[in-house]
Protein backbone atom coordinates (compact mmCIF):
# COMPACT_ATOMS: atom_id res chain seq x y z
CA UNK A 1 0.00 0.00 0.00
CA UNK A 2 3.14 2.11 1.06
CA UNK A 3 4.72 1.84 -2.94
CA UNK A 4 0.62 2.15 -4.26
CA UNK A 5 0.52 5.57 -2.36
CA UNK A 6 3.92 6.73 -3.46
CA UNK A 7 3.54 6.12 -7.22
CA UNK A 8 -0.65 8.01 -7.27
CA UNK A 9 0.54 10.69 -5.14
CA UNK A 10 3.80 11.29 -7.74
CA UNK A 11 0.90 10.71 -10.64
CA UNK A 12 -1.29 13.26 -9.49
CA UNK A 13 1.43 15.58 -8.63
CA UNK A 14 2.48 16.01 -12.11
CA UNK A 15 -1.41 15.87 -13.42
CA UNK A 16 -1.61 20.22 -13.63
CA UNK A 17 -2.41 22.06 -16.25
CA UNK A 18 5.24 17.57 -26.16
CA UNK A 19 4.67 16.30 -28.56
CA UNK A 20 5.62 12.73 -27.25
CA UNK A 21 8.69 10.90 -28.04
CA UNK A 22 8.98 7.65 -29.76
CA UNK A 23 10.08 5.30 -27.06
CA UNK A 24 10.40 2.00 -28.41
CA UNK A 25 11.02 0.44 -24.97
CA UNK A 26 9.12 -2.45 -22.95
CA UNK A 27 9.91 -1.25 -19.31
CA UNK A 28 9.61 -4.58 -16.72
CA UNK A 29 8.09 -4.52 -13.09
CA UNK A 30 11.29 -6.39 -11.79
CA UNK A 31 14.24 -4.15 -12.64
CA UNK A 32 15.12 -2.11 -9.72
CA UNK A 33 18.42 -2.23 -9.77
CA UNK A 34 19.18 -1.81 -5.84
CA UNK A 35 23.14 -0.97 -5.27
CA UNK A 36 23.53 -1.02 -8.64
CA UNK A 37 24.24 2.19 -11.00
CA UNK A 38 22.41 1.63 -14.40
CA UNK A 39 23.69 3.12 -17.59
CA UNK A 40 21.75 3.65 -20.33
CA UNK A 41 20.79 4.32 -23.84
CA UNK A 42 17.75 3.74 -25.90
CA UNK A 43 17.53 4.58 -29.89
CA UNK A 44 15.14 4.57 -32.54
CA UNK A 45 15.73 5.01 -36.56
CA UNK A 46 12.18 5.49 -38.73
CA UNK A 47 12.45 4.45 -42.38
CA UNK A 48 9.12 5.41 -44.76
CA UNK A 49 9.51 6.39 -48.62
CA UNK A 50 6.90 9.54 -47.46
CA UNK A 51 9.52 12.46 -46.27
CA UNK A 52 6.84 13.60 -43.17
CA UNK A 53 7.62 10.50 -41.88
CA UNK A 54 11.26 8.80 -42.79
CA UNK A 55 14.30 9.62 -41.25
CA UNK A 56 12.92 10.43 -37.64
CA UNK A 57 15.71 9.14 -35.48
CA UNK A 58 15.61 9.33 -31.11
CA UNK A 59 18.05 8.68 -28.65
CA UNK A 60 18.41 8.85 -24.83
CA UNK A 61 21.16 8.68 -22.48
CA UNK A 62 20.09 7.41 -19.01
CA UNK A 63 21.27 7.24 -15.44
CA UNK A 64 19.65 5.18 -13.29
CA UNK A 65 19.34 3.05 -9.52
CA UNK A 66 17.17 1.57 -7.17
CA UNK A 67 16.63 3.97 -4.41
CA UNK A 68 14.50 1.11 -2.27
CA UNK A 69 14.54 -2.54 -2.54
CA UNK A 70 10.89 -1.17 -5.04
CA UNK A 71 12.02 1.72 -6.51
CA UNK A 72 13.95 2.65 -9.34
CA UNK A 73 14.77 6.34 -10.46
CA UNK A 74 16.25 7.69 -13.25
CA UNK A 75 17.67 10.57 -15.20
CA UNK A 76 17.19 10.94 -18.81
CA UNK A 77 18.26 13.22 -21.95
CA UNK A 78 16.20 13.09 -24.76
CA UNK A 79 17.58 13.69 -28.36
CA UNK A 80 15.41 13.74 -31.37
CA UNK A 81 15.43 14.22 -34.72
CA UNK A 82 12.30 15.08 -37.10
CA UNK A 83 11.20 13.49 -40.35
CA UNK A 84 12.46 14.79 -43.29
CA UNK A 85 16.27 15.38 -45.13
CA UNK A 86 18.77 18.23 -43.56
CA UNK A 87 16.84 17.73 -40.15
CA UNK A 88 19.13 19.04 -36.89
CA UNK A 89 19.61 16.48 -33.79
CA UNK A 90 18.30 18.70 -31.51
CA UNK A 91 18.47 17.86 -27.45
CA UNK A 92 14.75 18.19 -26.90
CA UNK A 93 13.79 16.54 -23.58
CA UNK A 94 14.92 16.09 -20.17
CA UNK A 95 13.00 13.38 -18.29
CA UNK A 96 12.67 12.16 -14.79
CA UNK A 97 11.70 8.53 -14.69
CA UNK A 98 10.62 6.73 -11.71
CA UNK A 99 9.16 2.65 -11.69
CA UNK A 100 7.31 1.21 -8.01
CA UNK A 101 7.44 -2.34 -8.29
CA UNK A 102 3.97 -2.68 -6.28
CA UNK A 103 4.04 -6.62 -5.78
CA UNK A 104 6.78 -9.05 -5.13
CA UNK A 105 7.40 -11.71 -8.20
CA UNK A 106 5.25 -14.80 -8.46
CA UNK A 107 3.07 -12.94 -5.33
CA UNK A 108 0.41 -12.94 -7.71
CA UNK A 109 -1.39 -14.17 -10.71
CA UNK A 110 0.62 -11.50 -12.51
CA UNK A 111 3.28 -9.22 -11.20
CA UNK A 112 2.77 -5.80 -10.95
CA UNK A 113 4.44 -2.53 -11.00
CA UNK A 114 3.57 1.47 -11.68
CA UNK A 115 5.58 4.05 -14.18
CA UNK A 116 5.45 7.44 -14.38
CA UNK A 117 7.98 10.07 -15.90
CA UNK A 118 8.02 13.40 -16.28
CA UNK A 119 9.80 15.55 -19.17
CA UNK A 120 10.75 18.60 -19.25
CA UNK A 121 11.08 20.24 -22.21
CA UNK A 122 14.57 21.61 -23.70
CA UNK A 123 13.18 23.36 -27.15
CA UNK A 124 12.39 27.26 -27.74
CA UNK A 125 11.16 29.35 -30.63
CA UNK A 126 9.84 27.13 -33.76
CA UNK A 127 10.85 23.54 -32.54
CA UNK A 128 9.25 24.58 -28.97
CA UNK A 129 7.36 21.52 -27.64
CA UNK A 130 4.88 20.94 -24.46
CA UNK A 131 6.73 19.44 -20.96
CA UNK A 132 4.79 15.99 -20.56
CA UNK A 133 4.11 13.33 -18.19
CA UNK A 134 3.32 10.09 -18.47
CA UNK A 135 2.21 7.50 -15.78
CA UNK A 136 0.43 3.62 -15.68
CA UNK A 137 0.35 -0.13 -14.63
CA UNK A 138 3.33 -2.66 -15.54
CA UNK A 139 2.19 -6.11 -15.63
CA UNK A 140 4.62 -9.20 -16.31
CA UNK A 141 3.70 -12.79 -16.33
CA UNK A 142 5.98 -15.91 -16.65
CA UNK A 143 4.56 -18.86 -17.96
CA UNK A 144 7.18 -21.96 -17.87
CA UNK A 145 10.09 -20.06 -19.70
CA UNK A 146 8.64 -17.30 -21.14
CA UNK A 147 7.72 -13.46 -20.16
CA UNK A 148 5.31 -11.54 -21.01
CA UNK A 149 5.25 -7.71 -20.21
CA UNK A 150 2.36 -5.25 -20.56
CA UNK A 151 2.47 -1.55 -20.45
CA UNK A 152 -0.45 0.77 -20.19
CA UNK A 153 0.19 4.33 -20.40
CA UNK A 154 -1.57 7.81 -20.65
CA UNK A 155 0.55 10.66 -21.72
CA UNK A 156 -0.66 13.97 -20.77
CA UNK A 157 0.58 17.77 -22.32
CA UNK A 158 1.58 20.54 -19.80
CA UNK A 159 2.80 24.14 -20.40
CA UNK A 160 1.77 26.68 -22.65
CA UNK A 161 2.95 24.63 -26.21
CA UNK A 162 0.66 22.20 -26.03
CA UNK A 163 -0.81 20.86 -29.52
CA UNK A 164 -3.15 18.31 -27.87
CA UNK A 165 -5.27 18.51 -24.92
CA UNK A 166 -6.71 15.46 -22.87
CA UNK A 167 -5.04 11.77 -21.95
CA UNK A 168 -3.39 10.10 -25.01
CA UNK A 169 -3.29 6.18 -24.54
CA UNK A 170 -0.32 3.97 -25.81
CA UNK A 171 0.19 0.54 -24.68
CA UNK A 172 3.42 -1.86 -25.34
CA UNK A 173 4.08 -5.67 -25.60
CA UNK A 174 6.63 -8.02 -24.91
CA UNK A 175 6.83 -11.84 -25.41
CA UNK A 176 10.10 -13.14 -24.42
CA UNK A 177 11.32 -16.87 -24.68
CA UNK A 178 14.63 -17.09 -21.78
CA UNK A 179 15.99 -19.44 -24.39
CA UNK A 180 19.78 -18.11 -23.30
CA UNK A 181 20.65 -15.46 -20.71
CA UNK A 182 23.14 -13.94 -23.93
CA UNK A 183 21.05 -14.32 -26.25
CA UNK A 184 17.29 -14.77 -26.21
CA UNK A 185 13.93 -13.97 -29.08
CA UNK A 186 11.14 -11.90 -28.88
CA UNK A 187 8.11 -10.02 -29.99
CA UNK A 188 6.98 -6.83 -29.11
CA UNK A 189 4.11 -4.83 -30.28
CA UNK A 190 3.39 -0.98 -29.46
CA UNK A 191 0.56 1.33 -30.23
CA UNK A 192 -0.56 4.56 -29.74
CA UNK A 193 -4.28 4.89 -29.78
CA UNK A 194 -4.84 8.93 -29.52
CA UNK A 195 -6.41 11.02 -27.50
CA UNK A 196 -9.49 9.17 -25.29
CA UNK A 197 -12.79 10.12 -26.43
CA UNK A 198 -11.43 11.44 -29.37
CA UNK A 199 -9.42 8.05 -30.77
CA UNK A 200 -9.37 8.00 -34.33
CA UNK A 201 -10.06 4.47 -36.73
CA UNK A 202 -7.32 1.73 -36.10
CA UNK A 203 -5.87 2.47 -40.03
CA UNK A 204 -5.16 6.38 -38.31
CA UNK A 205 -3.37 4.71 -35.45
CA UNK A 206 0.24 4.04 -34.73
CA UNK A 207 0.88 0.34 -34.36
CA UNK A 208 4.51 -1.60 -35.41
CA UNK A 209 5.32 -4.97 -34.21
CA UNK A 210 8.77 -7.58 -34.81
CA UNK A 211 11.08 -9.28 -33.80
CA UNK A 212 14.16 -8.54 -30.92
CA UNK A 213 16.59 -10.39 -29.69
CA UNK A 214 17.39 -9.74 -26.02
CA UNK A 215 20.63 -10.50 -24.17
CA UNK A 216 22.67 -10.02 -21.33
CA UNK A 217 26.82 -10.52 -20.90
CA UNK A 218 28.89 -10.54 -18.08
CA UNK A 219 30.95 -7.73 -17.59
CA UNK A 220 34.34 -10.04 -16.66
CA UNK A 221 33.59 -12.60 -19.57
CA UNK A 222 33.93 -9.09 -21.75
CA UNK A 223 37.05 -8.45 -19.81
CA UNK A 224 35.11 -5.19 -18.57
CA UNK A 225 36.09 -5.54 -15.23
CA UNK A 226 35.36 -7.90 -12.25
CA UNK A 227 31.45 -7.54 -11.63
CA UNK A 228 28.55 -6.15 -13.51
CA UNK A 229 26.32 -6.83 -16.30
CA UNK A 230 25.81 -5.48 -20.25
CA UNK A 231 22.43 -5.43 -21.69
CA UNK A 232 21.21 -5.41 -24.98
CA UNK A 233 18.25 -5.62 -26.84
CA UNK A 234 18.12 -4.93 -31.10
CA UNK A 235 14.96 -5.39 -33.20
CA UNK A 236 12.99 -4.33 -36.10
CA UNK A 237 9.36 -3.17 -35.93
CA UNK A 238 6.85 -3.06 -38.70
CA UNK A 239 4.23 -0.39 -39.48
CA UNK A 240 0.73 -2.06 -39.19
CA UNK A 241 -1.40 0.85 -40.20
CA UNK A 242 -1.18 3.45 -43.15
CA UNK A 243 -0.74 6.06 -40.45
CA UNK A 244 2.86 4.55 -39.32
CA UNK A 245 5.58 4.59 -40.84
CA UNK A 246 7.14 1.03 -42.63
CA UNK A 247 9.70 0.31 -40.55
CA UNK A 248 11.72 1.59 -37.43
CA UNK A 249 14.82 0.04 -35.98
CA UNK A 250 15.17 -0.03 -32.46
CA UNK A 251 17.92 -0.80 -29.93
CA UNK A 252 18.73 -0.48 -26.18
CA UNK A 253 22.09 -1.03 -24.32
CA UNK A 254 22.87 -0.97 -20.80
CA UNK A 255 25.47 -1.34 -18.33
CA UNK A 256 25.05 -2.29 -14.65
CA UNK A 257 27.44 -1.56 -12.46
CA UNK A 258 27.41 -2.68 -8.31
CA UNK A 259 28.51 -0.34 -6.04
Amino acid sequence: MIRLACALAAALTLLTPSRARADYRVVSPYEIDLDELEIEHNGAAVFDRRPSAGGARSYTLELGTGLTAWWHSEIELGFDRAPGGGQPTRLTQLVTENMFQLTEPGEQFVDLGFYIEYGQSMTRGAAAASNQVTFGPLIAKDIGRTTHTLNLFFTRQLGPDQDSHGLDFSYAWQSRWNLWAPLSPAVEIYGDVGTLGRMPGLSQQQLLAGPVAIGALKLNALGLGSAGKLKYELGWLFGATQATAAGALRWRAEVEIPF
